[in-house]
């Protein structure tokens, strides 16, 4: 009977309750309002600046170095070491537009050493079936004593807007996010000589670099040649063919060189060289070194330019003896997708 009665009073006190709520909407809990999540906004891309250049700009290079001691005509120099560097402020660059004013200075320095140079310097001008143009000096009071710089000819614009394109007419070459300076010069005939091999340009945000997938880079290679052997000197010009493969997941850059080297007008094989490099993790430079099978031991040292890595550039630098010959090798790879 107490079971009974409890469960009686509890019903009549549901119905209470029921008849009280269900006859006053105004008591009634609201519904909640669900919450709405923003829109996250977009990131923008990065906007990059481009070649052939608006105004002067100066810029810092990763670069391939080697040095050596003595007149090439005479006979056998003294080579230094060869090495490469990532980006830095040490060897960096100073280039214009405006070409065409004779008061215009190109400068290129090393550490605390400087080349200036004008347009009444220039050797090679920049025009379309010129893929690079060139400026040299010499002192006439100090005997073999020079200094050369060689540009990539995709910087400079027309004459006037609207004008004539004067960039090289070779489309592997026409890069609008990187170019290269190279720079050979000598205190006099019996002294110190060195070469640098430099690429500069407009890096790839870290924000925008790729992190998945594979790609392979249309490439050229150009480099210089210092061989000595039996009492003699000499240097040569180097070109041939490269591929460049790069994983952006991994983080692994590989290339291939097939190089020649060209003294006077004869042009012959000089080898085939394997480098791999990686990326570090949140970088858009990398480093590596020559692989097994390599003619020559060296380095590498490169970069990514413009938007999602689209240009890449590499410098390289090699040392050994080859056939009997002591010899210093610096170059760069420069491709696009």
């Amino acid at each position: 009977m107490i079971r009974r009665h409890m469960i009686m009073g509890a019903a009549f006190a549901t119905l209470a309750l029921a008849s009280c709520s269900g006859s006053d909407d105004d008591d009634a809990s609201p519904t909640p309002t669900p919450t709405t999540s923003p829109t996250p906004t977009p990131t923008a891309s990065p906007t990059y600046t481009a070649f052939p250049l608006a105004a002067a700009a100066e810029f810092s290079t990763i670069n391939a170095t080697t040095s050596y001691t003595g007149n090439p005509d005479a006979g056998a120099v003294t080579l230094g070491v060869a090495g490469t560097e990532t980006i830095s402020t040490r060897v960096r660059l100073a280039t214009s537009n405006a070409i065409t004013v004779d008061s215009t200075e190109y400068v290129i320095r090393e550490n605390t050493e400087e080349s200036r140079f004008k347009r009444a310097n220039l050797t090679i001008p920049p025009a379309p079936t010129n893929p690079e143009f060139v400026f040299r000096t010499t002192d006439t009071a100090t005997l073999g004593k020079f200094s050369q710089l060689e540009f990539l000819n995709n910087t400079i614009p027309p004459a006037t807007t609207g004008g004539a394109a004067v960039i090289t007419s070779d489309a592997g070459l026409q890069f609008t996010q990187m170019s290269y300076a190279n720079w050979w010069r000598g205190d006099s005939a019996a002294g110190a000589k060195r070469i640098a091999y430099t690429v500069f340009g407009y890096p790839t945000v870290l924000t925008d670099m790729p992190t998945t997938g594979t790609q392979a880079y249309n490439s050229r290679v150009n480099a210089r040649l210092v061989s000595v052997a039996g009492g003699a000197t000499t240097i040569s010009r180097v070109g041939g063919t490269a591929t460049v493969s790069v994983n952006f997941a991994t983080g692994l850059v590989t290339v291939t060189m097939n190089l020649t080297t060209t003294t006077g007008t004869t042009t012959t094989p000089y080898g085939t060289f394997t480098a791999q490099g990686a990326i570090g993790v949140g970088n858009n430079q990398f480093t590596g070194s020559f692989r097994t099978g390599s003619r020559l031991d060296g380095t590498i040292a490169g970069g990514f330019f413009g938007s999602q890595a689209k240009e890449i550039g590499i410098t390289f630098a090699g040392t050994g003896i080859v056939n009997g010959a002591d010899q210093r090798l610096v170059g760069e790879v420069v491709g696009k997708k």
